[in-house]
């Protein structure tokens, strides 16, 4: 168990990659099937804009009590991202990464090489849910 996160390509996107086909969203995730022609089925890889495992239960729980010892306990990071092992099925919106980036600034120079590349691969989902104007999901 642990905690892996997506941002699905948008409509848009796909639709692009693939003229031929339509696309249903699913509004919560973003998610996209294939509605036309019927029975097509996209993998993964395909219909993903980027996925990242960000640890296991243990690595979480670590990473969160370092993020607790620079920001305090109760930041967006902790409530949002790191608040338990598995999030599956939940959602990061947009209009909490401001909040996320904010506290994101704060912990990418700390000394600890794992909390930078936490900071880096969150700060990259972020821009990605943005581009393709979907939220980050916990898979």
């Amino acid at each position: 168990m642990g905690l892996d996160v997506a941002v699905f390509k948008s409509v848009s996107a796909l639709e692009r990659e693939f003229p031929r086909y339509r696309f249903q969203r699913e509004p919560k995730t973003g998610e996209c099937w294939v509605t036309h022609p019927e029975g097509v089925n996209l993998d993964w890889h395909t219909v993903t804009a980027r996925d990242w495992r960000v640890g296991n239960i243990l690595h979480i729980g670590a990473l969160r009590d370092a993020v607790a010892g620079h920001l305090g306990e109760g930041s967006a990071l902790e409530r949002l991202v790191l608040g338990s092992g598995s999030s599956v099925g939940d959602v990061i919106d947009e209009p909490s990464f401001g909040e996320l980036e904010r506290e994101l600034k704060l912990i990418e120079t700390n000394q600890d090489a794992w909390v930078r590349e936490f900071a880096d691969g969150l700060a990259e989902m972020i821009g990605m849910a943005r581009r393709e104007k979907n939220p980050i999901v916990f898979v």
